[in-house]
């Protein structure tokens, strides 16, 4: 009966944290967040870059989701490419569930014409789960990790690629991750692993109003109209009550950059219905970005206070010499930062 009861709840648990068991996290502003969604995004602006972004999901939720994320990324010539340090944290249910995540990335850059370059990107990193036992309380009123069950948590390799190709006006990329399937349940009987993750995205810059054709100055007008569709496979044991099969999810936007500030709006949605309506604003100045998004649920889950999100970037500009502006400098991927 115990063990009966033990299941039950453990089952029960991790349906209330179908956020982190059932996907990756996700966060609004893609491309404020460059490396976690596509690794070859590494060094696309040449000089060294640092990014942090915070995540509140559900915040109406006394239990909600809450995701942080740090970066470092930059070209390095006697490297053909760029290299890339990227780690995250998950914290689900008021500190029970955490996933940890930690990688670094290198980006191999080149130049296919005079106009149109692209970079293949590698990543490889450890990702590792933990629980709180203590903070669950089952129906006996006991605490901790039940008698008789051996519940082992290891770090996990992980592993992703990554291809972006782009000219001055068009970008558009793929990524795979979890090519090793990454292990997300702590019961040895019901068995579940987080497959591919696909990305693909297409994007592109419209110059509405531009003073100096190679300088962005106060006024200037861009408009960055954009797509991109993950899907993910989340893969259980046979007649589990947990098995969802795949996840899609398909992002249509566009950001309005007016220097220094810039708005966007994005729709997310699967192909069954629409899940979110997201709003970004965001302010550059010299040698950082800060940005906001919203996202407004559309499902039944409007009560649980959508979902806020933070970004900071931090770089410093590039000014190539001469000779390497000839022979081997590459223009940066002109893509929205937000």
């Amino acid at each position: 009966m115990h063990k009966r009861k033990f299941s039950f709840l453990l089952t029960l648990f991790f349906l209330t944290t179908l956020h982190t068991f059932g996907q990756d996290p996700h966060f609004s502003q893609f491309y404020a967040n460059p490396l976690y969604l596509n690794p070859a995004f590494a060094g696309t602006l040449n000089g060294p870059r640092f990014s942090l972004n915070f995540r509140d999901q559900w915040p109406s939720v006394p239990k909600n989701f809450v995701t942080f994320s740090g970066s470092f990324d930059q070209h390095i010539n006697l490297l053909h490419g760029g290299i890339g340090i990227l780690v995250s944290a998950d914290v689900a249910g008021k500190n029970i569930l955490k996933t940890y995540n930690a990688s670094g990335i290198y980006n191999f850059r080149a130049r296919v014409s005079r106009e149109f370059n692209l970079q293949f990107a590698v990543q490889a990193g450890c990702s590792h789960t933990t629980i709180n036992w203590e903070k669950l309380t089952f129906a006996d009123g006991s605490t901790g990790i039940p008698d008789n069950y051996d519940i082992k948590i290891k770090p996990q390799l992980d592993l992703a690629v990554g291809m972006v190709g782009y000219t001055s006006f068009l970008y558009f990329g793929l990524a795979v991750h979890h090519l090793s399937p990454v292990r997300v349940n702590f019961y040895e009987k019901s068995p579940k692993e987080l497959k591919l993750k696909w990305t693909a995205h297409v994007g592109g810059k419209i110059t509405i109003k531009q003073k100096m054709k190679d300088e962005i100055n106060f006024g200037d007008i861009f408009l960055h109209p954009n797509i991109i569709f993950i899907s993910q496979k989340l893969k259980t044991a046979a007649n589990s009550v947990l098995s969802r099969g795949i996840f899609h999810y398909l992002h249509e936007g566009f950001y309005v950059n007016f220097y220094p500030f810039t708005i966007g709006a994005w729709i997310r949605h699967n192909f069954e219905n629409f899940d979110a309506l997201i709003v970004t604003c965001g302010i550059e100045y010299k040698i950082f970005r800060i940005g906001y998004s919203y996202d407004f649920n559309l499902t039944k889950l409007e009560r649980t206070g959508g979902a806020h999100e933070v970004s900071l970037q931090f770089f410093i500009p590039y000014s190539p010499k001469a000779s390497q502006k000839k022979y081997q400098w590459i223009a940066p991927v002109d893509c929205p930062r937000f």
